[in-house]
């Protein structure tokens, strides 16, 4: 159990910091005196699929770019699907917008392909050809935090909730001694994670909220026990019959002995015997991946797609009406309304995900809520209450970690009103508040002392 103290400390640090809209930092020295100092902002964009995300994400670089003499704006995605179709659409807005004579330059990386201006160069050429160019819009996979050559002044990260802390922080300080943050930060996502979202209603993180540009078309959510039963049999069926694709996603690619989750080669086998020659497989370990969702796309004969959750994001297949999610229970609310967003894109009035689970007592409240909302705020709010902030200093993403969460619930609107009563505290005039004064001065000691 975490002590008093450490519950304290943790609460008081996360209060050091008031990133508000003026970019100022507030903080105590060692000698527990206010001094400010000039921070990079930090913001976050909120908008369910169909939003225009990626279009704002190349505004906000492209503006950035135009506005300077020299410098770098960085696009971080989670899966070099994503983030190739990213760096086309790039290359596309450059061009249509006769960019090049502005001397922006457009660089994708990835572990396996690196592009300039769309065309394809060597590993060894990049450092040379960065040198020549005053402007670039990077975009890339995890390889950009391993690129010596890229230094952003700004960086934008897409689908926010598919990376870690660490991973979120190593962009933005690359190249900086000390990991302190080093650029102006831009996360995009329609569901952001427990610690992310806390961290919008303590205004740690400035929120954004995008309306969708274009209405999505209803699809309904089902919560079942997970029993391959007549009922999702007659359901894939139906769906195959009138030339529709479907998914079948599985938490894992291989089997495991310890336990008896649904695998890639397991639920292909399933697939084959009772839909034979139609099944596709697609998971994180197979090389060519664009290749086989394209393929899968355009193929007359294969209507079913095996899959992980690597198709969460950056998958757009209008001909996809149906989802079944195995082993549901291993998922996250944020992960399971992603993946329910790989159908819908049509104009179809049968759109449907099935969500199946073999622990249906416990995991019905979670799963249950699902199937009454399609707003990836509105979900990313529940999870914030289900899961908790975690740790909003350190790097631990959920859990109840502090007092305010298990006496609030973690209710928005209980810290809005909180934030309401300390934002009227007059924080250079402490003289008036003498007891949390001496509070505030006590334990910013002991943190300095440890």
């Amino acid at each position: 159990m975490e002590s008093a103290k450490k519950k304290v400390e943790k609460k008081t640090r996360s209060k050091l910091t008031d990133t508000s809209n003026n970019n100022t930092e507030i903080k105590y020295s060692t000698s527990g005196e206010l001094e400010q100092t000039t921070q990079v902002s930090q913001s976050l964009v909120i908008g369910d699929v169909g939003s225009g995300k990626t279009a704002v994400a190349f505004m906000v670089g492209l503006n950035y770019l135009l506005g300077i003499n020299k410098g770098q704006a960085a696009l971080l995605a989670p899966t070099e699907v994503l983030a190739f179709q990213h760096y086309q659409n790039l290359v596309r807005w450059v061009e249509k917008l006769d960019l090049l004579t502005t001397n922006i330059t457009t660089v994708f990386a990835s572990s396996k392909d690196i592009r300039l201006n769309g065309l394809k160069i060597s590993k060894a050429k990049l450092k040379q050809e960065v040198e020549k160019h005053n402007k670039i819009f990077w975009v890339g996979t995890h390889a950009l935090l391993f690129k010596q050559e890229i230094n952003p002044d700004l960086v934008m990260v897409d689908e926010q909730h598919r990376f870690g802390v660490s991973q979120r922080k190593s962009l933005n300080s690359i190249n900086n001694s000390d990991n302190t943050l080093s650029s102006h930060f831009v996360s995009f996502t329609a569901t952001p994670i427990p610690r992310t979202l806390s961290l919008t209603l303590l205004e740690a993180l400035q929120p954004h909220f995008l309306e969708p540009i274009r209405a999505r078309t209803i699809y309904t959510t089902v919560l079942s026990l997970e029993s391959l039963d007549t009922e999702v049999l007659n359901s894939i069926s139906q769906h195959l019959q009138k030339k529709r694709k479907v998914f079948l996603i599985c938490p894992k690619i291989e089997e495991d002995e310890t336990d008896l989750l649904w695998n890639v080669s397991k639920l292909q086998a399933w697939s084959e015997k009772n839909f034979a020659g139609k099944v596709a497989i697609v998971h994180g370990k197979i090389k060519d991946k664009s290749k086989i969702l394209t393929d899968f796309s355009q193929s007359d004969t294969h209507q079913i797609l095996v899959s992980t959750t690597v198709i969460e994001v950056g998958v757009d297949i209008a001909a996809a009406s149906l989802m079944v999610v195995f082993n549901a229970e291993r998922f996250g609310l944020a992960a399971l309304h992603q993946l329910r967003g790989r159908v819908g894109r049509n104009e179809f009035d049968d759109n449907q995900c099935i969500l199946l689970t073999n622990n249906y007592s416990t995991n019905k409240p979670r799963l249950q809520f699902l199937t009454t909302s399609q707003n990836g705020y509105e979900i990313a709010e529940k999870d914030l209450e289900l899961r908790g902030s975690g740790d909003i200093v350190g790097q631990q993403q959920s859990g109840f970690m502090e007092e305010i969460d298990e006496v609030v619930g973690l209710n928005p609107a209980v810290y809005s009103n909180i934030k309401s009563l300390v934002d009227d505290l007059e924080w250079p005039n402490l003289d008036n508040l003498p007891r949390l004064k001496k509070y505030l001065e006590k334990t910013v000691k002991e943190i300095w002392q440890e």
